[in-house]
């Protein structure tokens, strides 16, 4: 669950005009960083069900052409080394390595390549 700026509604918190098991109660009127965000899980049939960002507590997402972020839940840092996240984040670096695969949790970022995990330090 992304941040919605325009509400201030910080990143894996419940937004306010969600509705447990209907959704978006002003999706017409949704703010633009939600018209905006397009979900990988979504996007990709091949993420089964259990890559659901609130089952996983991964979201995944592209905010450019040149790279993808699996976004962490800060309540659960290390939620992106369960093994059919590592695999599929893996997966994403060997069918796309044309782009840059990064975990983000708060202000910390890996890059994920085809086989290993490279820690990037500021």
């Amino acid at each position: 669950m992304m941040s919605v700026p325009e509400l201030y509604k910080p990143a894996w918190t419940l937004c306010p005009n969600c509705s447990t098991g209907i959704g978006c109660q002003v999706y017409p009127d949704r703010p633009q960083s939600c018209r905006d965000f397009l979900c990988g899980w979504l996007m990709a049939p091949y993420m089964g069900p259990d890559l659901k960002p609130e089952k996983c507590h991964v979201v995944f997402f592209q905010p450019d052409r040149h790279t993808m972020v699996a976004n962490c839940d800060p309540d659960w840092p290390d939620a992106w080394r369960a093994p059919h996240v590592i695999d599929m984040l893996h997966q994403l670096a060997r069918t796309f390595a044309d782009r840059i695969v990064l975990v983000r949790v708060e202000n910390r970022f890996w890059r994920i390549l085809e086989d290993s995990v490279l820690p990037i330090t500021s």
